[in-house]
């Protein structure tokens, strides 16, 4: 059978009777019972100022902590944490530019922990594989974030991000995920806040894989004087930032925004977009500032209307036909049916033909390579 082993509160009162009772000397009982006098005395001060009290170990947590955060700071960080859902980081931002004197996104952390407001924690992330942009309106990421039901219909909304600053250009919910309806809306953030450079979007806006040339998509941005870009197939990381930007959304957006109609979900995106993620949401890649203190509208306005196809005197302009193709000294050249009815410039440059549309290189072909009657 077991031994039996008496508790360490039972050893240290019979250590305590076997003073105050029977009078033995302190040295010898502390010899006893394998303890120093250091340790004995202190049972016997601790007997003495209760003596119904256990002698069991107290907790070493301090009586007093004058390092702690002041009640009235944790509550506002309590408050900004149930305001916008944000983690320690973004919430130290939010707070200490309001002028709230907080040490540290650690000592936020430990706020959250001490009140419940925290998960576990997540999965160690992998090496980061990071790019931006050197300034503003270099690129816009854009993407439909996926179908929701709003006031009992499908709504497909649209977002597009400057990729420098990530300052949020639009969100939008649309009836339909064709390229008229993104062009409306791109048209509408262009006029707003003038052309960017390039546009990366998914191949759903460009022309078929299999098929090369233009678009309508892309062939409307040619002739604005942007280019379009498109992501590997099956690559969502291609646009990282957008893809991120998406699951901001369900985390802080949608468990809030309010579906009863079109109306109240359009401006309840609105509202966040303009009166918290751009100017108050802070951002950890861009050290904990907004994107809006990175952001800077474009130097080049939207014209009025499309430009008009331009080519130079003497060029060889072909109109594209009816199935995207131009006929050019007995070959067939797919241009893409995007710009079916339009003129493109046809030209033979170092043993190669060359098509052009708003300037901008559009086929690329080596005459050795061509036979004539087939489609190219």
């Amino acid at each position: 059978m077991p031994w039996e082993v008496s508790p360490v509160s039972e050893l240290r009162l019979a250590f305590v009777h076997q003073v105050l009772t029977l009078g033995r000397p302190v040295a010898r009982a502390c010899r006893d019972f394998g303890i120093s006098r250091q340790a004995g005395y202190k049972w016997l001060r601790r007997y003495r100022a209760a003596p119904a009290r256990p002698l069991a170990d107290a907790s070493r947590r301090p009586h007093a902590s004058p390092g702690r955060t002041p009640p009235e700071l944790e509550r506002a960080v309590l408050a900004a944490r149930d305001e916008f859902g944000w983690g320690p980081r973004k919430l130290h931002a939010l707070l200490t530019a309001r002028g709230l004197d907080l040490p540290s996104a650690r000592t936020v952390a430990a706020i959250l922990r001490r009140h419940g407001r925290v998960g576990p924690p997540a999965a160690p992330p992998g090496p980061p594989q990071r790019f931006e942009r050197p300034a503003p309106n270099d690129l816009w990421q854009c993407d439909f974030k996926g179908r929701l039901e709003v006031a009992r219909r499908w709504a497909d909304p649209l977002t597009v991000l400057d990729d420098h600053s990530r300052f949020l250009v639009a969100l939008r919910p649309c009836p339909d995920q064709t390229m008229a309806t993104a062009w409306a809306v791109l048209g509408d953030a262009f006029g707003a806040f003038g052309l960017p450079t390039a546009v990366l979007c998914d191949n759903a806006f460009g022309a078929r894989l299999a098929t090369p040339g233009l678009s309508w998509f892309e062939a409307r941005l040619l002739r604005l004087g942007v280019r379009a870009l498109h992501g590997r197939p099956y690559h969502p990381q291609t646009q990282g930032k957008v893809e991120r930007f998406h699951g901001t959304l369900e985390r802080e957006v949608w468990p809030h925004v309010r579906r009863d109609t079109l109306a109240h979900f359009t401006a309840d995106l609105d509202a966040w977009r303009t009166g918290v993620y751009n100017p108050v949401r802070p951002h950890e890649a861009l050290g904990d500032v907004p994107p809006l203190a990175r952001w800077r509208p474009s130097p080049r306005p939207r014209p009025a209307a499309l430009p008009e196809l331009d080519y130079p005197p003497g060029a060889d302009v072909r109109t594209v036909g009816a199935v995207g193709d131009v006929r050019w000294r007995g070959y067939r050249i797919l241009v893409g049916r995007g710009v079916a009815g339009e003129r493109v410039g046809v030209e033979e440059a170092d043993r190669e033909v060359v098509v052009r549309y708003a300037g901008a290189v559009v086929r690329r072909l080596r005459l050795a390579e061509c036979r004539r009657g087939a489609m190219l």
